[in-house]
């Protein structure tokens, strides 16, 4: 039986069925948003099977959903309606699941939730109380992204806050927001710039690109594969490049000292050897020679014979034997190739950051 108070709150029949079978699988109904309407210009009288709202005006996620009273079975869902929404009366409100489904609505009092621009801000709370089967049929949770307060706190809230003044309402125009929100925003590029002048190193240890992130300027990457050196404090070396990874030894780059190289030749006994054939020769051999005459002896006054001088035989070419005997050598000489010419390998133990320079 629907009670006769003017405000009340009902589950629709996609409801009910939701609930029900909640109890019977024992996998909660979800509550997940709320929406307000303006009842179509009254507060609605809701019947016994209420479907939806007349004129809904705002819907958001809900800010939290608690049990109000574990004894008769009652939740409280809550909705939070930030300052800068309104401009509208609420009369009616209704719970919905993550599929979009209106589970319950509820008739509320009649209350007017002004814009900010309207000299008015305030947050606006919404509270549908519901009787339900079990409370263990519904999930009691809500979205911690949009959670903006407890119940007690945003009371508490409420009991200290109070509506902005009329005076202060007609200083604050949309005009005089707009500049309150530019000097905010100008404000925090000069600390920006600052923090940030021209010339400017940004290292990172992930993919970030200046430009993009701060389009208002421009930047430089200071190179790929590159160690950073610190140059002269006149800044005149600035940007100045050079170095390797590797390097290779050439003959350049030894110490200028000579190295002396001498030894012997491992000594070696070459006994006797003969001479090669030769030396054939003859001999003046006098009167009785057998070989070729080579003279003769003139007839003189002394009554002298004339006869002839002769050579002796020729001899033939002809071996020695001769005695070398042990004996070594200097030598001098050069070492086989000492290497193979590979670059040495000459970078340091690193880790590798993305870098930028700022250049305007």
């Amino acid at each position: 039986m629907m009670s006769e108070r003017r405000f009340n709150s009902a589950l629709t029949p996609a409801g009910e069925e939701k609930i029900s079978q909640a109890v019977i699988s024992g996998s909660p109904a979800g509550f997940a948003f709320m929406a307000v309407g303006d009842g179509g210009g009254s507060v609605p009288v809701l019947g016994s099977k209420p479907l939806g709202l007349m004129g809904e005006v705002y819907r958001a996620q809900l800010n939290s959903i608690t049990v109000a009273d574990s004894n008769k079975n009652i939740v409280q869902a809550e909705m939070i309606i930030p300052p800068q929404v309104g401009g509208f009366t609420i009369r009616e409100a209704a719970l919905y699941d993550v599929e979009g489904e209106c589970l319950a609505v509820a008739s509320v009092p009649e209350t007017y939730k002004p814009l900010l621009a309207e000299g008015a801000g305030r947050h606006q709370v919404i509270r549908i109380w519901l009787a339900v089967s079990s409370t263990a049929s519904v999930q009691l949770t809500a979205d911690p992204s949009v959670i903006v307060a407890t119940a007690a706190e945003v009371k508490k809230a409420q009991d200290s806050a109070q509506d902005y003044t009329d005076d202060m309402a007609s200083t604050l125009t949309e005009t005089l927001k707009t500049a309150i929100a530019d000097a905010v925003k100008a404000a925090t590029r000069d600390v920006w710039e600052d923090d940030n002048p021209v010339g400017t190193v940004r290292l990172f240890q992930q993919k970030i690109d200046p430009n993009v992130k701060w389009p208002w300027s421009t930047w430089v990457y200071l190179g790929e594969n590159k160690t950073l050196r610190l140059g002269k404090q006149d800044g005149t070396d600035v940007l100045t490049t050079g170095g390797t990874d590797s390097i290779q030894l050439g003959k350049d780059n030894l110490p200028n000292v000579q190295i002396d190289i001498s030894g012997k030749a491992e000594s070696v006994d070459l006994g006797t050897k003969k001479a090669a054939a030769a030396g054939g020769h003859i001999h003046k051999g006098g009167l009785l020679a057998p070989g070729s005459e080579y003279s003769k002896t003139p007839i003189g006054s002394n009554n002298q014979v004339d006869v002839s001088l002769r050579n002796t035989d020729a001899a033939p070419d002809h071996e020695h034997d001769v005695y070398i005997g042990p004996h070594d050598h200097i030598v001098n000489g050069k070492t086989s190739a000492l290497g193979n010419g590979r670059s040495i390998d000459i970078t340091n133990s690193f880790i590798k950051l993305m870098g930028w320079y700022r250049t305007a």
